[in-house]
């Protein structure tokens, strides 16, 4: 039987996943690598500790898989969005990556803002709205403020398609990847040549655009024989991380919707035509199947709050420690619900949607004598839980209706977490089986490209299982109190936050 192997190159780390063709998970290696904060706003990563860690991931499923790599049929590859490579002409790194989640270009974006014409022409060419976690305004700020590396650039590539380079030796980037750049015309499907006038990028620095389940290249020789990957594998073009997991938890028809709760929170929505939003709060992005559209909110640190805290007051145990957060689910779930009046806002580094709010900070409001650490964690998964439902709430306001949700992402392991999830939403929340959402959904891609599945129905009908249903269908009286307190919160800190980083 046919092999098929995913390729998640997150923010924190990357996991590489070998299935069968019928999508059972044969086993996965994951590699773990930094966010570099030089400045307050600002986050980096190195490129190449993305190699690295797929380099060393890789080598560890070959050696517990030895017998099973050389029936590799192709490969499919997600990728955190957003992030930029910056290459010389003969593909030497020039700078850090910046990634998603960096702030810096927030002068470009207010600047931008001021300019009603330059607005209006961003929505009519890319359905969306500017902000700093594009490409485009960060690329801008390249251009500004570091010429002596800009007068070198010849080729920028997001996070995933620099790896997928480094393993084919083929530029390529997708529809959905290409959404995120704010140099895309969502609708129309290729790029906007006003949009890149209107930044001063010329057009021939980004790779030409193909749909995620085209086969752009082969495994050279050289990544072969590092890997043990049969030299020659196809590879497809593949997608953004939320996409692939969105396609991985079953969303193939319109009006399906996912929640990933991953280092961003992601509500996303498929749609079979583009809905731009005249308010500007949503966004409009290509999805993995062809002709389809995901309409999303995208919150800026979800599964990333409680990763902070841990690091924050329990740096001791180590990145990615399992037994952490058993400890703190079963600490959460001994805190009744609303965490004793503590209501968190997660805006750790700014805010997307609905508020595109870079001045955004971090809350905990409500601290008393009687608050324990129990209550914090607690109010953490209760504080994002509020913001998703934010989300699907200004979603909903487009005249899209959504009656359940499908859950995935590490953040949902918590049995805890879910339920506060489940009461927040007031709505069905389902799980999979397939806890790999992300590289199930590039194997999704992978297996279409060669012809194993004849269309994306068919195969998630055959391999996406439901796993859980939980349902409150009446929430609670404490969470609808809170939520709106969330709400109002908010609103009376934002001229704080601005005053903020205008004194900072």
């Amino acid at each position: 039987m046919n092999r098929l192997l995913g390729i998640d190159l997150g923010t924190t780390s990357i996991k590489v996943s070998l299935f069968s063709e019928d999508s059972n998970l044969l086993g996965s290696r994951s590699s773990g690598y930094p966010i570099d904060v030089p400045h307050p706003g600002y986050a980096e990563q190195n490129p190449l500790d993305w190699w690295n860690g797929f380099l060393q991931a890789t080598q560890a499923l070959h050696e517990a898989f030895p017998e099973d790599f050389p029936h590799i049929a192709a490969i499919g590859i997600c990728g955190q969005m957003h992030t930029q490579v910056y290459l010389d002409g003969q593909d030497n790194i020039l700078r850090p990556a910046i990634t998603w989640m960096d702030q810096r270009s927030a002068e470009i974006v207010a600047r931008l803002h001021q300019d009603a014409e330059a607005c209006a022409l961003l929505a009519a060419e890319t359905s969306n709205d500017v902000s700093t976690t594009y490409s485009a305004p960060q690329i801008k700020w390249v251009q500004e403020n570091q010429p002596e590396v800009w007068s070198r650039v010849e080729h920028i590539l997001v996070a995933k398609d620099y790896l997928k380079y480094r393993i084919t030796g083929q530029r390529a980037t997708d529809y959905a990847e290409a959404s995120g750049t704010l140099l895309f015309n969502v609708a129309k499907q290729q790029w906007s040549q006003p949009a890149f006038d209107l930044f001063g990028i010329p057009r021939r620095m980004l790779p030409d655009v193909q749909p995620c389940d085209t086969i752009i290249g082969h495994v050279l020789p050289e990544v072969s024989q590092l890997t043990g990957i049969p030299a020659g594998t196809p590879m497809v073009n593949g997608s953004s991380d939320n996409t692939a997991s969105a396609l991985g938890a079953g969303m193939v028809q319109p009006g399906q919707v996912t929640l990933i709760i991953g280092t961003a929170g992601v509500i996303s929505v498929c749609a079979g035509r583009p809905l731009a939003d005249e308010r500007r709060l949503t966004l409009c992005w290509n999805y993995a199947l062809r002709d389809h559209w995901a309409i999303l909110g995208i919150m800026q640190t979800a599964g990333a709050s409680l990763e902070w805290f841990k690091n924050a007051f329990d740096p001791q145990s180590g990145s990615g420690s399992g037994d952490v957060f058993d400890q703190y689910n079963a600490a959460a779930q001994a805190v009744p619900e609303g965490s004793g009046g503590l209501v968190f806002l997660p805006y750790l580094n700014g805010e997307r949607t609905p508020y595109w709010d870079s001045d955004a900070r971090g809350v905990f409001f409500g601290v008393n004598l009687k608050t324990e650490k129990a209550h914090f964690i607690r109010a953490v998964m209760e504080g994002v839980s509020f913001g998703l439902r934010n989300n699907i709430e200004t979603v909903e306001s487009l005249g899209v209706k959504i009656n359940e949700v499908r859950a995935v992402g590490g953040g949902l392991k918590s049995p805890v977490w879910l339920e506060i999830l489940a009461k927040i939403l007031r709505r069905p929340v389902f799980t999979v089986t397939t806890p790999d959402t992300g590289n199930l959904g590039n194997i999704l891609m992978a297996g279409k490209a060669i012809g194993l599945y004849a269309d994306y129905a068919e195969a998630v009908q055959r391999m996406v299982a439901v796993d859980q249903v939980i349902s409150y269908p009446d929430g609670s009286p404490v969470y609808e109190k809170q939520y709106r307190t969330f709400l109002d919160l908010y609103q009376h800190l934002k001229p704080v936050y601005r005053q903020a980083a205008e004194g900072s």
